[in-house]
């Protein structure tokens, strides 16, 4: 998922939904019906951006499962201001829960009160731990750890690069705290596990794919023994992927980039893009709807308050077996 999408906001195999989400949490709603027809309101963040529309693949497809009547909403662009309404709607018409892929679970703290006096389970996915310690309305934060991310793109790029050589970063945004996160985490783990492997200093492209491309041209002739590149989202990793194909160093500059958005698994399947780290939308909103009826009918006590469904190495060679870990694109 591009930052612009979410202001705030593992191994290399195949990981089935059901073997995923009882990772994350044994739930009695993935193991019965409901017997009563239950309605379930999903804020989504977008329906644009494929992570959004994965996440609501995995809740419609849990909700059909489920027997639930699952209301999707969502704002044309990822904005909290623009969801308030939308969750005071949703709270208005007594939907039994709701999921919300929300901006910022702080701004929000209003409308999530309203929700709880109303007796409205709410279950937040793609959010940080940050807003889950600040956000007491919620019963639980279904996200990925961007500092895992981080540290899972470091790992790929070692490998690939053999542990030694020049490396560099592009960010996003120098102010979003996720972003953050995704940056210094890839420098700390370089520092602590390839002493021989030297990273230049961040970049950013403040999502834009064009910016991207620039940055990496620059980076590639000033620097010509870089060996890697490590994109800290989708936007970038096209960018980027874009520039590399350009010069014609496809293979010989590695690029790791977070998500496994279509355009970044094109860019795979034609030698530019070496790994993607890719989260889990689509458990997640699975996951998110297991929770909401396990809340709805009184089980609380199977839900985590924190799930962090660990990031999936995707790479050409397991790419074919990927399954639901690829984004989506269409609206089910």
């Amino acid at each position: 998922m591009s930052s612009l999408s979410k202001k705030i906001l593992g191994a290399a195999i195949a990981v089935s939904s059901t073997a995923v989400i009882s990772a994350c949490g044994t739930s009695s709603a993935s193991t019965s019906h409901t017997k009563k027809a239950y309605t379930v309101a999903f804020i989504n963040g977008d329906n644009i951006d494929p992570y959004f529309l994965t996440a609501w693949h995995g809740a419609y497809v849990e909700a059909k499962k489920l027997g639930v009547k699952l209301i999707e909403n969502a704002p044309s662009t990822f904005d909290y201001e623009q969801q308030a309404p939308l969750i005071q709607d949703m709270i208005a018409r007594h939907v039994n829960a709701i999921i919300l892929s929300a901006d910022s679970g702080t701004a929000l703290q209003p409308e999530l009160q309203q929700a709880h006096a109303a007796h409205i389970p709410v279950i937040i996915v793609n959010q940080t731990q940050a807003d889950m310690n600040n956000t007491p309305y919620a019963l639980s934060f279904i996200s990925t750890s961007n500092t895992e991310l981080s540290r899972y793109g470091a790992k790929a790029m070692n490998s690939l690069i053999g542990g030694t050589g020049l490396t560099a970063v592009i960010n996003s945004s120098a102010g979003l705290t996720s972003d953050i996160h995704r940056g210094t985490g890839y420098y700390a783990w370089m520092k602590s596990h390839a002493p021989n492997i030297s990273t230049l200093p961040m970049q950013y492209d403040q999502d834009s794919r064009s910016k991207a491309d620039a940055i990496a041209t620059d980076l590639m002739k000033a620097h010509p023994t870089l060996k890697g590149i490590f994109a800290v989202d989708s936007f970038t990793g096209q960018g980027v992927g874009t520039a590399i194909r350009a010069v014609g160093k496809r293979g010989q500059i590695k690029l790791v980039a977070i998500d496994a958005e279509p355009q970044e698994v094109t860019l795979m399947k034609q030698g530019v893009i070496q790994e993607l780290i890719a989260q889990q939308p689509y458990h997640m909103g699975a996951l998110a709807m297991q929770y909401a009826v396990d809340a709805i009918r009184g089980h609380k006590s199977l839900i985590k308050r924190s799930v962090q469904p660990p990031p999936i190495i995707v790479t050409p060679q397991n790419l074919p077996k990927m399954g639901n870990v690829i984004y989506q694109t269409w609206h089910p």
